[in-house]
């Protein structure tokens, strides 16, 4: 444009001064050309609308399909449109996507291309950045106000075998022989009435439909809820090599939240991590149980990040206020001594069970807490995710 605009005062100056009608003709066609390209380009550019289709989440190493969708919704034609869209390098290879493409009055293109999370995090699709002009390069129009949209790596799932824990620790709902309570929350099926049967136990639609009395049955438990408390506090982890401490566990704490949904008990998750969407400590998640409670604490585990300064049993003494006697808190944290044993004394008393999982710890100090009856594990090193 700036070339043009001395080419027209260059043809100003030539036609005023020899009253040439060719060189008023030209320069009546240059005047001409810049504003059509302009009423054109911004024309265009007003009626272009795009959107970006993204899961909010997926699994490490799980191939993604980011679309993008153009739309020219004039009825003029864009003769060309330059897209660049910026992607996390921990995404793909190379870190961006450029296309130049053209859209017809109402066309509608779709592009789509694909990105693979190495590793959980929480990643950035975009901006995208698109410009267009007109057919000649004589104008040019940026689009702007395109968005972000943000994507959610999983962290790795292991079994506990993997990571050298044992299947039967001491937490969640665990079967019985004989029913110590009536769970009303876990029925398995119903039975014919018996002398002594409570009557606020008779199913009646059953007992109707069956022609006798039916009374419901509850599968037997003995303990109620898990919490899963997670340390991420930079002073909570005293290693060297803290970042590969803290992914082994955050792994941990995925894992054995997996494993409790897998045999249907109800779990609970905090952490002194920080969420990136409020960037604040993560809210806790209340216990429940089901798949989606697991692709909760899994989103927020994905997301989530290392705090400055972590305090692993005041979190863990306020978020367990709700819990009843017998429940149980699983506390992963990257170190183990005689401070933190005393500070979950208090809990212990409270009638809770505790399982302490320590990233890196010393047999004297996993020997301390089991004498104060905490049962306390040590994650093998070979339980780091996968990279």
């Amino acid at each position: 444009m700036q070339n043009l605009f001395w080419l027209t005062l260059v043809l100003l100056i030539v036609a005023a001064l020899l009253r040439s009608e060719i060189s008023f003709y030209l320069l009546y066609v240059v005047v001409g050309l810049q504003f059509a390209a302009r009423f054109w380009v911004r024309r265009s550019a007003r009626s272009v609308a795009w959107r970006r289709q993204a899961p909010i989440a997926a699994f490490p190493r799980e191939p993604v399909t980011i679309q993008i969708e153009l739309h020219n919704q004039g009825r003029l034609p864009l003769p060309w449109l330059a897209l660049h869209e910026h992607i996390s390098p921990a995404l793909r290879s190379p870190p961006w996507l450029r296309q130049v493409l053209s859209l017809g009055a109402g066309e509608r293109r779709h592009i789509s291309y694909t990105v693979y999370g190495q590793r959980r995090g929480y990643y950035q699709l975009g901006p995208l950045t698109l410009r267009t002009g007109d057919v000649l390069g004589l104008d040019e129009h940026p689009l702007n106000g395109a968005t972000t949209d943000a994507l959610t790596i999983y962290p790795q799932v292991l079994s506990l075998g993997d990571l050298n824990l044992p299947a039967s620790l001491p937490f969640g709902v665990l079967p019985a022989a004989r029913s110590l309570f009536a769970d009303p929350a876990r029925p398995i099926g119903v039975r014919n009435y018996q002398p002594g049967d409570s009557f606020r136990q008779i199913d009646w639609k059953n007992s109707a439909r069956l022609g006798s009395l039916q009374v419901r049955r509850y599968q037997p438990a003995i303990a109620l809820e898990t919490l899963i408390v997670l340390a991420l506090g930079r002073n909570e982890y005293p290693s060297r090599f803290v970042y590969d401490a803290m992914e082994r566990a955050i792994v941990t704490a995925a894992s054995i939240a997996a494993h409790l949904v897998a045999h249907r008990q109800p779990v609970g998750f905090c952490t002194t991590g920080n969420d990136p969407l409020t960037q604040t400590q993560a809210t806790p998640l209340p216990v429940a149980t089901g798949q989606t409670r697991l692709i909760e604490v899994l989103r927020l585990l994905g997301r989530v990040g290392v705090a400055n300064h972590g305090d692993l049993p005041t979190l863990a003494d306020q978020t367990s206020a709700h819990l009843g006697w017998g429940s149980t808190v699983v506390l992963i944290t990257g170190s183990c001594d005689a401070t933190l044993i005393a500070a979950l004394l208090p809990l212990k008393r409270r009638g809770l069970n505790l399982a302490l999982v320590v990233i890196e710890a010393f047999p004297a100090n996993l020997a301390l807490a089991r004498q104060y009856g905490i049962s306390a594990f040590r994650v093998s090193r070979e339980g780091r995710p996968e990279t």
